[in-house]
């Protein structure tokens, strides 16, 4: 799968079990955006397509994780420095541990901490 670069679609990357990549969806349907979503429980990021996105986000790979919430400390603590590799490795294998949902339009690409965020996002 590749990430497409199109003003006509949104993409949004999000775990179904987090509430705001919800909302996000939900007001996707509500304004009728055209919208290709990508559940993390049901579908699977390479590690070049997280890679990818970090690099359009201008981020590091580790700064998509949330090494502060509960999951993420419960299943590995407090992690001193990783490579990227490793912080891709987890990503893969964890995607619950996502800082944020991912929206993306055309060349633009944001992590979501609140989905009113997505009133000036479809502008």
């Amino acid at each position: 799968m590749i990430f497409a670069n199109t003003d006509k679609e949104i993409t949004l990357i999000y775990n179904s079990e987090d509430h705001i990549g919800r909302q996000i969806l939900t007001y996707t349907q509500i304004e009728k955006i055209p919208v290709h979503d990508i559940d993390l429980l049901h579908m699977k990021l390479t590690s070049t397509q997280w890679a990818e996105l970090a690099s359009r986000m201008g981020i590091d790979v580790q700064d998509l994780v949330n090494t502060e919430s509960a999951d993420f400390l419960q299943k590995f603590g407090h992690m001193e420095l990783l490579s990227d590799n490793d912080w891709l490795k987890l990503l893969i294998h964890n995607p619950s541990i996502l800082k944020a949902p991912i929206v993306m339009k055309g060349s633009k690409v944001v992590m979501m901490t609140n989905p009113q965020e997505m009133l000036y996002f479809v502008k």
